[in-house]
């Protein structure tokens, strides 16, 4: 059983707020710190092994929420009358005994304990020249394209992985193996149909790769740490080449949504989506990123929005569609399936909203979290009917969170984009950035969650306005654009030079 630390009493609201409508304070009051606390430790929890897309993990957090709705009292929306709306993806994974890696001298070493692969490309063949780098501490910048196509072998110091990683990537080499001490781990991956992966990245474990040195003719001294701060490049006239064997068979990877009817059978034809993305990294390299905060916050925040609708005896005139997208760290991938699949006739759709990452206090190097405590970033609210910032901002008066408006650049990067680009006006709560983004140690003991309930709160009461309010339209001078923010899937990774999609 997960142990919770005691939280102090917290309402959820900041000094200065009023008291919620009297026919709105059931649900305002079903939300809280606790509560929040409670669901995100077990979205962000072991069981859910940080929920990675096309990964059990996933599977099982996508069911748990389908669970927590369908306990509310939603109705599913989804598939053949399920929760699950299926994206059309299939899962690919090594066969670890089949696959080597095969060089000069007669040189041939079998994956199964000795090379794991995070990314792998459709070919069932990778060659190159050979390549050893040793990249450490705040090394010089590699010259460009001097690793193009070539398999890179290399060393890094473990408080650089992230950033070693980065930039060999950029090289655009054949594939990278990072030299580990322990066995490598293959990652299965997702395969979208119609899309193959690029890039080949993994591991290897330092004894094959002392096999490759000797069978090139290198140095032991290459895949020594060394000197802080330094970078070395030793490559060969020699071929290497990986031969790959890969199992390909479907994936779960559900949308899951849930129906809440209006209350006006003039007006439930009419329909607000609000929205979060359920997936994070999951496991990686045999690591856990937990996503408690992104975005096992939103998460949580939608979660308590679900059952304060659900709990409230005043529903909205207009009904609401609940959504938990998959696949967002691959590029919005869920988000953009529905709005191209719809349930529901999208010119009937009143806005979206879209929580993503509101669960630590935003912290810069000029910037600390302490200063944050009750702030938020409100984004994309004022490029569509401007109307919906003014009501957002008319339902803040019942939490009094601090809105700041200096991220607008992440607008392309989280889900309300896809809606956006359909002519919706949309809205994006998000509490910025700090230095465990996409990191495994974004963790639930970090979250502050009073900042969830109150943004739940916020919404939860926003939602209801909106209801009242009907459709708020994108005009035509403001047409959406593509997101030249969002990193396909290929360019994903943790390391905090990547800005992927929340």
């Amino acid at each position: 059983m997960v142990q919770l630390a005691k939280l102090p009493p917290a309402i959820a609201q900041y000094d200065g707020a009023v008291p919620p409508p009297e026919t709105l304070v059931t649900g305002f009051d079903s939300i809280s710190a606790e509560q929040s606390q409670a669901w995100l430790s077990i979205l962000a929890g072991p069981g859910f092994e940080g929920r990675g897309t096309g990964q059990l993990g996933y599977v099982r957090a996508s069911h748990w929420v389908a669970g927590k709705v369908a306990e509310f009292g939603l109705e599913p929306m989804g598939d053949g009358g399920t929760y699950f709306q299926m994206l059309p993806m299939s899962r690919q994974t090594l066969d670890l005994t089949q696959s080597k890696l095969i060089g000069p001298t007669d040189l041939s070493i079998p994956f199964f304990k000795n090379i794991g692969f995070d990314r792998f490309s459709n070919q069932p063949e990778i060659s190159g020249k050979i390549a050893f780098v040793k990249l450490v501490g705040e090394a010089p910048k590699l010259e460009d394209n001097v690793l193009r196509d070539k398999i890179v072998v290399y060393v890094t110091d473990t408080q650089n992985e992230g950033r070693a990683s980065f930039l060999l990537g950029r090289q655009r080499p054949a594939a990278t193996l990072r030299v580990v001490t322990d066995e490598p781990k293959s990652t299965s991956q997702l395969q979208r149909a119609g899309r193959g992966q690029n890039g080949n990245s993994g591991t290897i474990s330092q004894s094959a790769a002392m096999l490759i040195v000797n069978a090139t003719g290198g140095s032991a001294d290459w895949l020594k740490i060394g000197e802080k701060d330094s970078v070395e490049v030793h490559q060969l006239e020699m071929d290497v080449k990986c031969q790959l064997r890969i199992r390909e068979e479907p994936a779960a990877v559900p949308n899951v949504l849930a129906w809440q009817q209006g209350s006006d059978p003039a007006l439930r034809d009419e329909y607000i989506v609000i929205g979060a993305h359920l997936d994070h990294l999951g496991i990686q390299g045999g690591t856990m990123f937990p996503g408690a905060d992104d975005n096992g916050s939103g998460s949580t925040a939608l979660l308590n929005i679900a059952k304060a609708i659900a709990a409230n005896p005043i529903k909205p005139k207009r009904s609401v569609l609940f959504m938990w997208f998959a696949a967002e760290e691959m590029g919005l991938v869920g988000s953009a399936y529905y709005c191209d699949h719809p349930i529901l006739p999208l010119e009937k759709m009143v806005c979206m909203l879209n929580i993503d990452m509101v669960g630590r206090n935003e912290e810069k190097k000029d910037e600390l979290a302490s200063e944050n405590e009750n702030s938020l970033h409100l984004i994309g609210s004022e490029k569509g009917d401007k109307s919906l910032k003014e009501l957002i901002l008319d339902a803040n008066k019942y939490v009094n969170l601090a809105f700041e408006y200096d991220e607008e650049g992440v607008f392309g990067r989280s889900d309300q984009i896809n809606f956006f680009k359909k002519g919706t006006s949309v809205a994006f709560l998000f509490g910025g950035f700090h230095p465990d983004y996409h990191r495994p140690t974004d963790e639930p003991s970090k979250i502050n969650y009073k900042k969830i309930a109150s943004a739940a709160r916020l919404y939860y009461l926003a939602l209801h306005m909106a209801a009242e309010h009907g459709p708020f339209k994108v005009p035509v001078a403001e047409e959406a654009k593509p997101a030249a923010e969002v990193k396909p899937a290929a360019e994903v990774k943790p390391a905090a030079e990547v800005k992927p999609a929340g």
